[in-house]
């Protein structure tokens, strides 16, 4: 017995090894997080257009000439380095949509952009191709031509004696390939 250590001993030398290991583990860094933008499908992104305009701000990263050839209502086009350099577009107040081609270019510049700020970041997932074969919501059609069109055609087939025309669809755009 004369190779026993006392208790309260055991039980300090237990005390202190916890202690320090307690503040070994709690010292070291944690890993670094990383903030990803968050993504937004095409039919969300329709709805949001038609319920809640204004409450948001589009970015286009395209370049100029296929964001001339179809681009979002309410959008801008910008180019890349000054959406990553410009900082008004960290700081904003509403939520940041940003939308190009396919969704890839967008999905880099949002998780940019999510590391330094607060501000809810959103990007168009697949891009405005999956905008424009998105067929669950259709922005509803201007009445005016179509209207126009179906006052003319019964005048027109009475003075030629043939049937009325049948209407034409809207031929697709591309989303700036």
């Amino acid at each position: 017995m004369k190779h026993a250590i006392p208790r309260t001993t055991l039980n300090t030398a237990v005390f202190i090894v916890a202690t320090i290991f307690a503040t070994a583990v709690v010292a070291e860094p944690a890993a670094g997080s990383v903030t990803l933008p968050q993504r937004i499908s095409a039919t969300e992104l329709k709805r949001m257009l038609m319920d809640l305009p204004g409450t948001f701000e589009i970015v286009d990263i395209r370049p100029p000439a296929p964001y001339a050839d179809f681009s979002l209502p309410g959008s801008t086009n910008v180019r890349i380095a000054d959406v990553v350099a410009n900082p008004s577009y960290r700081n904003g107040t509403v939520p940041l949509v940003i939308v190009d081609r396919d969704g890839s270019l967008a999905m880099a510049v949002g998780g940019i952009l999510s590391q330094g700020t607060r501000r809810s970041i959103r990007v168009l997932h697949g891009g405005l191709e999956a905008y424009w074969n998105d067929a669950a919501v259709l922005l509803p059609p201007d009445p005016a031509p179509a209207l126009a069109q179906a006052v003319k055609a019964p005048a027109a087939a009475k003075a030629a004696g043939a049937a009325p025309a049948a209407r034409s669809t809207p031929t697709k755009k591309s989303a700036g390939c």
